[in-house]
């Protein structure tokens, strides 16, 4: 993991960003949202409807781990970012809804480049919904937004030493307006 702190940023002391409704257009730029499609179901029986293959995960020679977080309520900030320029990643949560904030995957040639932190934005994802992060976005650890809640993170292995780039913001965090 290739980690650094942004002390050349010109950036306006204070950024708010405000919670943004997830759809799958407003998330189009960073990845697909998961979530129980509009179509008609491919299998069903009694109790259950199947809907297969409603997004793929691209893969590589590395297998898959699964992750899990344990979310609970702290400010609604962030003073930092990290991508993967190899590696998707999706995030489920489970037992409440959460927060994720992104940023486009802007100069794939400079992996350790953070965009303008006011080119963020801050999805609410619901219990039921997923988010998969397409290649190079920038984004940190889901937030709680009502109460404390899990979620399941998918991703190869070893993304986070092999693959992740992380900058810290620390005198400019990113304030989240409810």
């Amino acid at each position: 993991m290739i980690m650094r702190d942004l002390l050349d940023s010109k950036e306006e002391a204070s950024v708010k960003l405000p919670i943004l409704n997830l759809t799958q257009e407003s998330f189009a730029p960073y990845g697909k949202v998961i979530e129980q499609p509009v179509r008609t179901h491919d299998a069903a029986g009694p109790g259950w409807a199947w809907w297969g293959e409603n997004a793929l995960l691209a893969g590589d020679e590395r297998p898959f781990g699964i992750g899990y977080l344990d979310l609970n309520l702290a400010d609604l900030t962030f003073d930092w970012a990290e991508r993967h320029m190899s590696s998707m990643e999706l995030l489920i949560p489970v037992g409440g809804d959460c927060l994720v904030y992104v940023g486009p995957p802007d100069d794939p040639d400079q992996p350790d480049r953070l965009p303008p932190l006011v080119r963020f934005q801050v999805f609410r994802v619901r219990q039921g919904q997923g988010v998969l992060l397409e290649r190079g976005v920038w984004h940190g650890a889901p937030l709680a937004l009502d109460q404390p809640l899990k979620v399941v993170v998918l991703l190869h292995q070893d993304t986070g030493k092999d693959d992740g780039y992380v900058v810290r913001f620390p005198e400019t965090p990113v304030m989240i307006e409810r």
